[in-house]
């Protein structure tokens, strides 16, 4: 018997129906931030886990199939393009799964590892809704749900695009420049490998300067470079064909690179 035609079932998706219009009277007011409307979802949820855990019938009666499931991916059938249309359908599928997990009844590896999913998916509908604060909330409960299915790249995932949801809402600034140029070097350390395109970046412009302040030819500042990034050389150690500014540059770069390669192993061995 499908989970839906449970009276138990039915009462908790009218419930959720109440509470995104409500929560949708709040939008269409205007004048609440989206860290008030995130606390109003939030408040919305110990009812509903209430009447999920007291009026749905457990596991055994129903197959053990997951009791809410069609609700959510009810808003993947919406074809029209209205944000609000999308966004209503993508509220009541938020609120549905975040009920069931955290509902009384155990749920399944494979159950867990499909509401992972489809909050990786919410959070993109959300990004896409520019919801940023909506958005880290699913991504965050991905990378939870990912975390005891020890599904490593997919939690490490979940994690990047929390971070660059957080990104999103935060207001401008110097704090903002920065996280995104963290962004940028190496995917707030879930993608580590992009450090070495820094690293050669690095490299290219310290030769190029070293060339241009007194260096002995292109291809031996570069030479000089690269000897000098993966084993940082000391002044009595430079040849003495290099300016005192290429010099001190060398030094310079010796610093980057050392710490350059310590954080881009730490990020390789990080569990």
């Amino acid at each position: 018997m499908p989970t839906a035609s449970f009276p138990g079932v039915e009462s908790v998706i009218d419930a959720i129906a109440d509470y995104e219009l409500r929560y949708r009277d709040r939008t269409e007011e205007g004048r609440h931030s989206e860290e008030e409307l995130l606390e109003l979802l939030d408040s919305y949820l110990p009812p509903l886990v209430h009447t999920f855990d007291t009026q749905v019938p457990p596991p055994r009666e129903r197959s053990g199939a997951l009791a809410l499931e069609k609700e959510y991916y009810e808003w993947r059938k919406i074809t029209s393009g209205d944000p609000e249309t999308r966004r209503a359908a993508v509220i009541r599928s938020f609120l549905a799964t975040e009920t069931e997990r955290r509902g009384q009844f155990q749920i399944s590896r494979s159950q867990n590892s499909r509401l992972a999913e489809h909050f990786d998916a919410m959070g993109e509908e959300f990004t896409a809704l520019d919801l940023p604060g909506h958005a880290a909330l699913a991504f965050q409960s991905a990378a939870d749900l990912y975390l005891p299915l020890r599904q490593k790249s997919r939690r490490e995932r979940a994690l990047l695009n929390w971070r660059r949801a957080q990104h999103s809402a935060r207001p401008p600034g110097a704090a903002r420049l920065f996280e995104g140029l963290y962004d940028k070097i190496c995917g707030y350390g879930y993608r580590p490998f992009r450090m070495l395109g820094w690293m050669a970046l690095t490299l290219a412009v310290f030769s190029l300067a070293v060339w241009r302040c007194g260096g002995p030819g292109y291809l031996k500042s570069l030479h000089g470079c690269l000897i000098d990034f993966l084993n940082p050389l000391t002044f009595g150690d430079l040849d003495g064909s290099f300016s005192g500014a290429a010099q001190v540059l060398l030094i310079i770069e010796s610093y980057v690179g050392s710490i350059s390669m310590a954080i881009f192993f730490a990020f390789l061995v990080r569990d």
